[in-house]
């Protein structure tokens, strides 16, 4: 088994240009924002993902999405100092472009066994976090906070989640408390989904699970655009 290429991520100082050229490279993109991310464009070109992002303040222009084999994903983690980050193992090439390192995992079982690892499982998805595209202070705490979720399935099917932490339950409820809302914090309107942390690999392996066990609800999917005649 070897490396896997699945995402590449371009962030484009003409993003119209961008399309424009890519399109005539015969490739199709679909328009696409999610809550408060920036409208950007997707289009797949055999079984990767092609992304072109405005680019904003952000250095480095591509990120890069790369399944490893698990021995040699962690070979590489152990020899390497990779940034923390809340997408996991990301590491950075001499031009400060993003490779995001991901392990493949082959079965329900080792799935299981690595909960803290990004999942390329039998059931294949793309996944949009919001988090990964608001600027973060450097004392973030990733076990505190929400945000929206954008499940994409090859058929085309798409489930949009709101997302809290455990620890964000606390907050809101204190929140509502000192404010006077919900009865001074005595109820709270609830999330799609908790989860431990806001943090790639566990989420790529809670929706794979959620995939393999049938969980994704139909409230949660996304109504197909209709397009104009």
């Amino acid at each position: 088994m070897t490396a896997s290429l699945s995402l590449i991520v371009l962030r484009c100082s003409a993003l119209g240009a961008s399309l424009r050229f890519y399109e005539r490279l015969g490739l199709s993109f679909t328009e696409e924002k999610h809550g408060v991310g920036p409208v950007h464009y997707s289009a797949r070109a055999g079984h990767v993902l092609l992304e072109l992002y405005p680019a904003g303040g952000r250095a480095g222009t591509v990120r890069l999405q790369l399944s490893l084999p698990s021995a040699q994903y962690l070979n590489l983690e152990e020899a390497t100092s990779p940034s923390s980050s809340s997408t996991g193992f990301v590491l950075e090439d001499p031009d400060k472009n993003q490779i995001e390192v991901c392990r493949m995992i082959g079965n329900a079982r080792e799935l299981a066994m690595s909960p803290s690892v990004p999942a390329v499982s039998d059931h294949p998805f793309e996944l949009w976090l919001e988090f990964e595209h608001w600027i973060s202070p450097p004392d973030e705490d990733l076990t505190d906070g929400f945000f929206n979720m954008l499940i994409g399935l090859p058929d085309g099917t798409k489930y949009a989640v709101n997302v809290w932490t455990y620890k964000m339950l606390e907050s809101a409820r204190r929140e509502a408390a000192q404010q006077g809302e919900s009865l001074f914090g005595r109820y709270l309107d609830a999330p799609d989904l908790f989860v431990e942390r806001m943090d790639r690999s566990l989420l790529e392996a809670v929706v794979a699970d959620m995939i393999a066990s049938g969980r994704l609800r139909d409230s949660w999917r996304v109504a197909p655009e209709s397009k104009a005649s």
